[in-house]
């Protein structure tokens, strides 16, 4: 099956010699003149990569590649900036796969798409984490700490919240709080447990620091993978992560 890029610039030339370029290479073009578009068809065709200008009327490359990467449904989509600004750089060190200066030679950005999704389907096989706590700060430490590592988050604040993300966003692991209102972390794990398409993802369990050794076997038994107390060091995290995630690979 062909690879689909979804070009996204307000110029019809350089959406024209882009086309080209990834045709004659046997790629599938969708093309988007404006933000508003991009967004669209980004959660509609769920393309492989998506080129993204910067300099764009109404909604500019910025607020579409926050929006996309903000969203479950579309935030696996790499996307390659380009730009005639060298200072635009600098505003995606993160969640970004490449940044290409204008003007470009279109060889070159068929290769820099090429390794985009090469690189973007090994990490995505394994790295897609939900994370679940009524705790902002411990979201954010999470998030921003893993997004670091590679890994790509989604965050619920409860587990009806998660639930929801649930219905759309399919993880490879999930780290969650115990103590939530609305559903607690033993009610979603014994939820998650019951259904067929989730009941094989590891799960960690965030625990505050009394919990008793009942708890922990109750969650156990349940089908929680692992256990991790607060406070905790975001090594010691990564180190359950990669056990859950590769359990051969466990010293």
């Amino acid at each position: 099956m062909k690879k689909k890029i979804l070009v996204v610039d307000d110029e019809q030339d350089i959406r024209e010699i882009i086309k080209i370029a990834l045709a004659q290479d046997g790629f599938q073009v969708l093309e988007a003149d404006n933000g508003k578009t991009a967004i669209e068809l980004a959660k509609k065709e769920k393309p492989d990569l998506i080129t993204l200008d910067i300099m764009m009327p109404n909604i500019d490359g910025f607020q579409v590649a926050k929006i996309i990467k903000e969203d479950p449904t579309t935030v696996d989509i790499p996307i390659i900036i380009l730009s005639v600004l060298s200072q635009d750089k600098n505003k995606f060190m993160q969640g970004i796969a490449d940044y290409i200066s204008k003007p470009f030679k279109p060889d070159e950005l068929v290769t820099k798409i090429k390794e985009a999704i090469e690189k973007s389907g090994l990490a995505n096989k394994s790295k897609n984490i939900l994370v679940i706590d009524d705790d902002p700060d411990v979201i954010d430490i999470i998030t921003i700490s893993l997004k670091d590592k590679g890994f790509l988050l989604v965050s619920a604040s409860d587990g009806a919240e998660a639930l929801e993300k649930l219905k759309i966003f399919i993880p490879n692991l999930i780290i969650l709080d115990i103590n939530m209102p609305k559903i607690n972390g033993y009610e979603l794990i014994k939820r998650l447990k019951k259904e067929p398409k989730f009941n094989t993802i590891p799960i960690i369990v965030l625990t505050g620091t009394y919990i008793s050794k009942q708890d922990i076997e109750h969650g156990l038994t349940l089908g929680a993978t692992k256990y991790l107390t607060k406070p905790f060091t975001i090594d010691a995290l990564v180190k359950e992560i990669e056990e859950s995630l590769c359990p051969e690979q466990k010293s």
